[in-house]
């Protein structure tokens, strides 16, 4: 896994800093990495691995791809901001307990609400708007609309905030505001998710020998389970049991591989196997 960051990051971290909210940085960081384990921990649950992660002022950019199905990409989308809401749920329930946590927790909490919030608006390329084009056919076209959508809604936080600098010295919304321009135009490659069917457990390491290994795994289990079995230094030979525990069919790591291509990850191994047309 790869991570990078792009230059919206940077220019985030200086006008934290010169605005002298080096707590908050502090406990955004905090925040961006507990987002990006939420989708890392996801995907791998869902049988996905990760690529590179971009890390952007609002967590880890995401780009749809065409490796997973949609209910697969709504999910890993949602994870991370939903656990940044848990996160700061959590340290306010802390603050009615232990009072005296409030002040080394405030801007964790406040880093992980903005995240999580944020995450959820149906702007490119947040978590929302992954959803969104899980969620539609022409998904090349909704991802140019979210683009066009969040350059508007960008710019006029922008001027909105602006004008509210008369009024009071808030500079968070102005701020926002232009990131959300900048991210609807300069959009970098996201976080990448790969399939783990075309990925290194299925290609093995011959030349210092292999070990053979029987997994006995129930009929229900889906395709992404039997993803974890898997390694370079191995052979899996699945053993397909019902709920009494008695055999119902053998499955190879080479017919795995063929049913994790041309199915879904989260369809169960029997019918993957009853759509099998080869």
């Amino acid at each position: 896994m790869k991570i990078k960051f792009h230059p919206l990051f940077f220019l985030l971290t200086g006008v934290l800093v010169v605005l002298g909210q080096f707590e908050l940085l502090c406990g955004y960081l905090i925040g961006v990495v507990a987002h990006e384990i939420a989708h890392n921990r996801m995907a791998k649950l869902r049988g996905y691995a990760m690529g590179v992660i971009t890390i952007m002022p609002y967590g880890g950019a995401l780009e749809t791809g065409e490796n997973y199905s949609d209910s697969d990409n709504i999910l890993i989308a949602l994870s991370a901001p939903f656990f940044n809401l848990a996160v700061a749920t959590f340290i306010v329930s802390l603050w009615w307990l232990i009072p005296d946590v409030y002040t080394y927790t405030r801007d964790i909490c406040i880093a992980n609400l903005s995240l999580g919030i944020v995450n959820l608006l149906p702007l490119y390329p947040l978590d929302g708007s992954r959803v969104v084009t899980s969620l539609v056919k022409k998904k090349l076209l909704a991802v140019k609309v979210l683009k066009w959508l969040t350059v508007c809604v960008g710019a006029l936080t922008f001027v909105g905030g602006i004008v509210g600098i008369f009024f009071t010295a808030n500079l968070t919304l102005p701020i926002f505001g232009g990131f959300l321009m900048l991210s609807g135009i300069f959009t970098a490659k996201g976080q990448q998710y790969y399939h783990l069917a075309n990925s290194r457990p299925f290609v093995k390491d011959y030349d210092h020998g292999l070990r053979e290994e029987v997994v006995y795994i129930s009929q229900d289990a889906q395709l992404f389970r039997f993803l974890r079995y898997l390694g370079r230094d191995k052979v899996c030979n699945f053993i397909i049991v019902d709920g009494e525990g008695a055999e119902v069919c053998r499955v190879s790591e080479k017919l795995l591989e063929k049913l994790c291509m041309s199915n879904e990850l989260s369809e169960d191994i029997i019918s993957a196997l009853r759509d099998r047309k080869d």
